[in-house]
């Protein structure tokens, strides 16, 4: 009886706070997302740079995040919040090596978007056309290259997280723990 007082007389501020499970999901968090993401994308840059070693922290650029975060949660079933901030790529560019296989997957992504733009597409601003079906993103009948482009970079990544394993501990990776050296992109 006194256990059950006690939980009845339990206020939300004393609820305990609610951390991703092992597979990067936040239980409660699906509706909530689109906003909290927003939030993020203005608040966090700030907030959370870390300093870098020689003093001279890489800018992690905000990309066209939207379709990139419908496109993570439609192929991983993860919020995309799961990935901000994720290991040495993952969230606002990026430098030095990548840390297991979700953050090969976002410097494979920076790489798709320095091809666009080398095409002079702007791949982090461009809206384009795509559908969610059976878990998977489509960029299907764009005629636009630089759209095409775009969707095709966000839906790769996307495919690319889905079957990558999600590390909790390289959530909210500082940027001192990435090497100075990383890789380069190909040329192909």
């Amino acid at each position: 009886a006194a256990e059950a007082q006690r939980l009845a007389g339990r206020g939300e501020a004393d609820a305990p706070a609610e951390a991703p499970g092992r597979d990067g999901r936040f239980p409660g968090l699906q509706l909530m997302a689109p906003t909290l993401l927003l939030a993020l994308l203005l608040a966090l840059p700030g907030l959370l740079r870390t300093g870098h070693p020689l003093g001279k922290a890489p800018s992690r650029p905000r990309r066209g995040i939207l379709q990139l975060a419908g496109m993570i949660q439609c192929t991983t079933g993860r919020t995309p919040l799961a990935y901000i901030r994720y290991g040495c790529y993952c969230g606002w560019g990026g430098f030095g090596w990548p840390k297991d296989q979700v953050d090969w997957c976002c410097f494979k992504h920076d790489c798709c978007y320095g091809k666009a733009e080398e095409e002079n597409c702007a791949p982090k601003t461009r809206r384009y056309p795509w559908e969610c079906k059976d878990s998977k993103a489509k960029c299907d009948d764009i005629e636009d290259k630089c759209q095409k482009m775009a969707c095709e970079c966000d839906r790769d990544a996307a495919k690319c997280l889905a079957k990558a394993p999600y590390n909790v501990t390289l959530l909210f990776w500082p940027d001192t723990r990435c090497a100075e050296k990383g890789p380069t992109c190909p040329d192909d």
